[in-house]
C-alpha cells in the first residue's frame, strides 16, 4: 500500500550521468506526519498522556521520513558512483570507482510466510553488485517493470552486465 514511500526515482539520465534520489512523496509525507503528530499532541494534551505519547511517536517518525536523504550519482566522466544517505542531518558520503562494480542485478524474492502462488507474493529487488564489498542497494518493487528502466540506464552508463534472476529466487531454488 505504501510501496512508493522511500523509493528511488531517476532524476537525471544522460549518456554521461545517471542521478537517483528519493521520491518527493517521502519528504512530503514525513513533514505531513510531523504536522499531524504535533496537532494531535496539542489537541490530546487535555485528554490523555498516552494520546500525546502516540502523537509524539508519529511526529518523530515523520521527522525521520522528512529528513531522510538518499542520492546515488553514476558519473561516467569522473568514473565514480557517489552515494549520499542519512537522516536527521547526519549524512554519510561515499565514492566508489565504477571499475569496482560488477553488475546490476534484479532478483525476485519471496515474502516471508508466502502461501499459494509464489510469484504474486514476490518482491523484486535491484542492486549493484560490487567486486569487493557489500552490494549497493537501489530499490525494490512489486513489479519488475518498475525497476528495469533504472537498471538498464545504470548498466548502459557504467558498462555493467545486467543480471535478471526473477524465477529462481521466487521459486525458492536458492
Amino acid at each position: 500500500m505504501v510501496d512508493w514511500l522511500g523509493s528511488i526515482r531517476m532524476r537525471e539520465s544522460s549518456p554521461r550521468r545517471v542521478v537517483l534520489s528519493l521520491s518527493k512523496g517521502t519528504l512530503v509525507t514525513g513533514w505531513g506526519l510531523v504536522l499531524a503528530g504535533a496537532g494531535l499532541a496539542y489537541l490530546g494534551w487535555s485528554v490523555s498522556l498516552w494520546l500525546v505519547l502516540g502523537a509524539v511517536a508519529v511526529a518523530l517518525m515523520g521527522a525521520l521520513l522528512g529528513t531522510l536523504r538518499r542520492r546515488l550519482v553514476f558519473d561516467r566522466a569522473a568514473g565514480v558512483l557517489e552515494t549520499t544517505q542519512g537522516a536527521f542531518g547526519l549524512y554519510r558520503h561515499a565514492i566508489v570507482p565504477l571499475f569496482h562494480l560488477r553488475a546490476v542485478v534484479i532478483v525476485a524474492r519471496r515474502q516471508p510466510g508466502a502461501v499459494g502462488a509464489l510469484l504474486s507474493n514476490a518482491r523484486y529487488l535491484a542492486y549493484v553488485d560490487r567486486r569487493v564489498g557489500e552490494p549497493v542497494y537501489l530499490d525494490e518493487a512489486r513489479r519488475c517493470a518498475d525497476l528495469l528502466p533504472m537498471a538498464e540506464a545504470i548498466a548502459e552508463l557504467a558498462e555493467l552486465r545486467l543480471e535478471y534472476d526473477a524465477m529462481s529466487r521466487a521459486a525458492g531454488d536458492v
